[in-house]
């Protein structure tokens, strides 16, 4: 049995979303170890509502980053297989994931669940839609158009807190200097952080730009990650701009939650800096 996927992403990012467990654990299933070393036992649990099988598996093959095979069997069932993944770049920023399973016929055949058919359908399903709505991303663009003076709605866009920020969670809310190089941190309704960041631009009535951390706690010396938010004011009449704004690189099973926040966020601004 054979599935294949094209991903737009680069092969060095599939494969640590392939091999690295805490990504795994997102798309995949949740191993307590995993390494992607000859030789690594490693086992998990995975089924539906009615059954739960536990699988055992040990790599038996590993060329970084374009070849991963392992063994799948099941310990309480006959039958022994063998899962391979190879990894070729089609073009930049796309590569092709082939799946290979072979073995299955070894599996018992009076239980639909190691049907060829039911593998191929769990294969497609892994890899067409959790795996590739978890690599692919997407960027947020949205847009308003605000009758108001320039210097309203740049002094409503820096101070979310109370306002806009209600879009990201009730009691959300920013610490920021907006000063390029300074931090911002964004806060959640207990207080929490929800997210760092560093003002990489700032051009007052103009452009403001804020490079966020993959991890809400940055270990000292890191860098931002490839998310980011810029809002950008464009001037098209007396007193009539346009904000225009772009968030992301976001994994796409999050676009529509977080698409469906910056909605609101732009509702909020057009309220407030329009408020007579």
């Amino acid at each position: 049995m054979t599935v294949e996927q094209i991903y737009n992403t680069t092969v060095r990012k599939l494969w640590q979303a392939l091999t690295d467990k805490d990504q795994m654990k997102i798309w995949y299933f949740d191993l307590k170890e995993f390494k992607p070393e000859k030789g690594f036992k490693f086992q998990f649990s995975g089924g539906d509502e009615n059954v739960q099988y536990l699988h055992e598996c040990e790599i038996l093959e590993v060329s970084p980053p374009h070849k991963l095979s392992c063994s799948w069997r099941y310990p309480d069932y006959e039958g022994y297989s063998v899962v391979t993944f190879e990894l070729t770049e089609e073009a930049p920023d796309k590569t092709r994931l082939k799946l290979t399973h072979e073995g299955l016929e070894s599996f018992p055949k009076d239980d639909p669940n190691f049907a060829v058919e039911s593998f191929t359908q769990g294969w497609n399903f892994i890899l067409g839609d959790s795996l590739k709505n978890y690599i692919e991303t997407a960027v947020i663009k949205k847009s308003v158009s605000l009758q108001a003076s320039a210097e309203k709605i740049w002094e409503v866009l820096l101070h979310p807190n109370g306002q806009w920020g209600k879009a990201f969670g009730g009691g959300a809310e920013v610490k920021a200097s907006w000063e390029p190089g300074t931090a911002i941190t964004w806060y959640d309704e207990e207080g929490n952080v929800g997210a760092r960041g560093i003002i990489k631009t700032h051009e007052p009535q103009q452009l403001l730009q804020a490079d966020m951390y993959d991890d809400p706690d940055p270990q000292p010396g890191s860098q931002p990650g490839e998310y980011s938010e810029k809002y950008r004011l464009v001037k098209v009449g007396e007193d009539d701009y346009e904000l225009h704004l772009e968030a992301g690189p976001l994994a796409r099973k999050y676009v529509e939650e977080h698409a469906g926040m910056w909605d609101e966020t732009l509702r909020i601004i057009k309220e407030v800096v329009e408020k007579r």
